[in-house]
């Protein structure tokens, strides 16, 4: 009997992704104030994903607001989480919405955040996350001049399409969206033709349903999964004090206890670890590099593949 080649193949990769928004930058985006000088949603988020992904063997890729490495208390939860073998990424140096900011501007959250995140931590940043997802061509050239590897902000729609010089068919899988240049594009995944992404946030906020359905049928199309998470999805919920009516509930998660939050998450990651092969994003990079080499070119070219390869294989 024959065997079908795509029963035997391995599964795609799923890369874990967490966006270190903390209640701060929450609401400075809603142009809400923000008196304290602490930050119960970054403290208490970071330390149970921390707990979370060491618990489940997962090495996550940390999208870090640079500015936070200058506040004690954050800074002292970063340096655990590098300890701990997580990516450091830049999610910008002060959480600007880079389609709203001009050329100078964009330097300065994409150029400074990357070097300041690599001078107080003591690593090498290689990825990006544009805050909001705003990101656009000219953005995309200034990552590749300031030495990034990979950008992971667009998602497959004509909005993206327009704002990046593309296709939605070529933003539905990973790619190197300036010609002549090594910087891949890691996409978010392709959401339709339901409304809202399938990450965690909106399944926390929606119901189970949403994830469930949106990453088995994203599965069907064997590309490789971005799993996102916020700090908000297994944070503790923000006191009575700290909040500003029902939108910003809902807009840190606080509708729930972390205990739930963290119980629902577990249940996302179960499913994604029986689809998927959960590797880290600088592994999965290079395994794509790899597969997608120009034939008679040597694989290990490519400097993330060379640096994949010395750190040996991802959990």
């Amino acid at each position: 009997m024959e065997m079908n080649p795509a029963a035997t193949s391995p599964p795609p990769p799923a890369t874990v992704h967490v966006d270190l928004d903390g209640a701060r930058e929450i609401y400075e985006g809603h142009g809400w104030g923000y008196p304290h000088a602490d930050d119960p949603i970054f403290e208490s988020g970071l330390r149970n994903f921390l707990d979370f992904l060491a618990s489940n063997g997962v090495r996550a890729t940390l999208f870090v607001i640079a500015r936070s490495v200058r506040d004690p208390r954050r800074r002292a939860l970063l340096e655990a989480a590098v300890e701990q073998g997580h990516e450091i990424a830049s999610h910008s140096l002060n959480h600007r919405y880079l389609t709203r900011i001009d050329a100078q501007g964009k330097h300065e959250e994409i150029g400074e955040s990357r070097r300041l995140l690599e001078r107080e931590l003591g690593v090498e940043v290689h990825g990006f996350r544009a805050p909001g997802y705003r990101i656009d061509h000219e953005s995309l050239g200034i990552l590749a001049d300031c030495g990034y590897r990979y950008d992971s902000s667009a998602f497959p729609t004509s909005r993206y399409a327009t704002a990046l010089r593309s296709s939605v068919e070529q933003l539905r899988r990973p790619h190197r969206p300036l010609p002549g240049r090594e910087l891949v594009e890691w996409p978010m995944p392709d959401h339709r033709p339901l409304p809202l992404p399938f990450n965690p946030s909106y399944s926390l906020l929606l119901g189970p349903w949403l994830f469930r359905s949106g990453a088995a049928r994203f599965r069907r199309g064997g590309r490789p999964l971005t799993l996102l998470f916020h700090l908000i999805d297994l944070a503790d919920p923000l006191g009575a004090e700290r909040l500003r009516g029902v939108s910003s509930r809902l807009f840190t998660l606080s509708t729930m206890s972390a205990a739930r939050k963290r119980e629902r998450c577990q249940a996302m990651l179960d499913q994604v670890r029986g689809a998927f092969r959960i590797v880290r994003t600088l592994d999965a990079i290079a395994e794509w590099q790899g597969a997608n080499a120009a034939p008679g070119t040597a694989k290990t070219a490519s400097p993330l593949l060379a640096s994949a390869a010395a750190r040996g294989p991802g959990r």
